[in-house]
């Protein structure tokens, strides 16, 4: 508890060989070493961060470091606040200023902002929501295994070592201990539930125990190669939706209801990276000009490899994917999704009103999500005359036996 209350109460700031401030408390020990030496062995202790890799080739390292301001902790956070403030490296200081954008008058709260944070980070980190649609709404549609790395607050609260998840910004670090490899040799146990619907097959893939394989099996093998990657990256995961009000006010007192600003025309959901995701599940061999396999074998040498559009069937298969995820992630709300389970509680402000408008907005994107898809895919399915194509099988009605995946945690390297 003690670490979460720092971590949700502390600030980040890029510290340089300018700052004398980060020196006050050097010891002894360090005296006779670098400034940019000693940031470096924080590195690993979750509470410092690299902004970039310049480490690796320039002296001129930008490193982030989390700092305690008591004072400027107290402000309450907003999307639009009426104070800015920014770190002074010179004075190894917070400077607060008004900001150009909102007027102040005397008795008015002063706000700050944490970050153009979503509803589900502010009440999972600082415990409070602003309830006025001012921040974006996010769900997560990892609905058949549990993200250890990064988990949504911010790289300070993985639950693995940063190098076991995140090779862009940990570079050269390969040690990984026995539990860090327990925890991953479960975690994809979990992954091969994504594979059991083997959509686009009329018959479902049966992987053999033998050394060698046929390309069915060996398509489906690299799925969970690329699956282990991206497994702990939250952004392959979810679904966005915009700020509903995103020039709402903030407000002047927190017992009251804030007043709503005007309603955006944007509602696009924001997800890219899960229909790559969607789209790597549903690749069958038949995909990428046939050559479906050597793409996959090819992408896992890249960090960033995301699978692109594809053709009408894949494209269909890819929506019905995420309609899917968006159905298991809504029968999980059990109760809270009857209009009973919906009633707004009359406390506004209150810990049961705060957590009713979070579920209330992930419930939204759900059900906008799904249905959007489901009118999406139909209309592709039209268009391209896909009614009788077995390229858009898809088992809504039941998967294939895990059984049938198994052997495939034995031919992980």
């Amino acid at each position: 508890n003690m670490r979460v209350n720092v971590l949700s109460r502390a600030f980040g700031v890029s510290a340089s060989e300018i700052d004398n401030g980060v020196q006050w408390n050097r010891s002894k020990e360090a005296a006779n070493e670098s400034l940019l030496d000693e940031l470096k062995s924080y590195e690993t202790s979750n509470f410092g961060q690299y902004l970039d890799n310049s480490h690796q080739s320039s002296s001129d390292l930008a490193f982030r470091l989390r700092s305690m301001s008591p004072l400027l902790d107290m402000y309450n956070s907003h999307p639009n606040p009426n104070v800015l403030w920014k770190y002074n490296d010179k004075t190894s200081s917070f400077d607060i200023h008004a900001s150009n954008k909102h007027s102040l008058s005397p008795g008015d709260a002063l706000i700050v902002s944490y970050g153009k944070y979503t509803e589900g980070h502010l009440f999972a980190k600082f415990g409070y929501v602003n309830g006025d649609g001012s921040s974006p709404t996010e769900v997560n549609l990892a609905v058949f295994h549990r993200p250890f790395g990064d988990v949504g607050l911010g790289r300070q609260y993985s639950l693995l070592p940063f190098h076991a998840w995140d090779s862009v910004s940990s570079p050269g670090e390969t040690t990984v201990s026995e539990k860090t490899k327990q925890l991953i040799d479960m975690q994809s146990k979990e992954l091969l539930r994504y594979l059991v619907f083997d959509d686009g097959y009329k018959e479902c893939v049966r992987v053999s125990h033998k050394e060698e394989y046929n390309q069915h099996e060996e398509l489906k093998l690299l799925k969970l190669q690329h699956l282990k990657r991206i497994a702990n990256d939250l952004g392959a995961w979810v679904v966005r939706l915009p700020a509903k009000f995103p020039d709402a006010k903030p407000p002047q007192r927190l017992s009251k209801r804030p007043e709503l600003g005007i309603e955006t025309s944007r509602v696009g959901v924001n997800a890219k990276k899960m229909f790559s995701t969607c789209r790597l599940l549903s690749l069958t061999v038949d995909d990428i000009g046939r050559e479906a396999v050597e793409y996959l074998r090819d992408g896992l040498s890249s960090d960033t490899f995301e699978v692109e559009k594809n053709g009408p069937t894949l494209e269909y298969r890819t929506m019905m994917c995420v309609a899917r995820m968006c159905e298991v992630a809504m029968s999980r709300y059990g109760e809270y999704f009857t209009p009973q389970g919906r009633q707004e509680p009359r406390e506004f402000g209150s810990r049961e009103w705060n957590a009713w408008y979070i579920r209330d907005g992930e419930m939204r994107v759900l059900g906008i999500l799904r249905q959007t898809l489901l009118t999406q895919a139909n209309k592709l399915k039209r268009q391209h005359n896909l009614q009788n194509e077995a390229a858009i099988t898809m088992r809504e009605n039941g998967a294939c036996p895990i059984e049938y995946s198994l052997p495939l945690l034995s031919k992980l390297s």
